[in-house]
């Protein structure tokens, strides 16, 4: 997906990144010690290796996904999960809208001991 993530981030904002990711918190927890829950924790998600959260077993096909999760390999990711890591597990169609998603990153960034700076 070819995008400016600059241009893609500057749509979004935290409180609405911290609305949007209830949808997420079904399975997911974004807080500092939350554990993982049917999905892998995200504290610290953004900047981290893919498939890297300990006391999660993840499928062959995300554990093998050698990438670190910055802001575009998120942003590809979260467009349509079954396809940028085909054979993950995530049972999740996808956030198409950019201010959504932008908003999204956004929260997670901010929920990490060392958020990356922005692009």
């Amino acid at each position: 997906v070819d995008i400016n993530i600059s241009t893609l981030l500057a749509l979004g904002n935290i409180d609405h990144g911290k609305m949007i990711f209830k949808k997420c918190a079904a399975c997911h927890s974004a807080s500092e010690g939350g554990g993982n829950k049917i999905g892998p924790a995200l504290w610290g998600v953004i900047g981290r290796k893919a498939g890297s959260t300990s006391g999660y077993k993840y499928s062959k096909a995300m554990s093998g996904f050698d990438k670190n999760w910055d802001f575009e390999a998120m942003n590809t990711f979260l467009i349509k999960p079954k396809e940028y890591v085909k054979g993950n597990k995530m049972a999740f169609a996808g956030i198409l809208k950019e201010k959504d998603r932008s908003s999204v990153i956004l929260y997670l960034n901010e929920h990490g001991d060392s958020p990356l700076p922005l692009p």
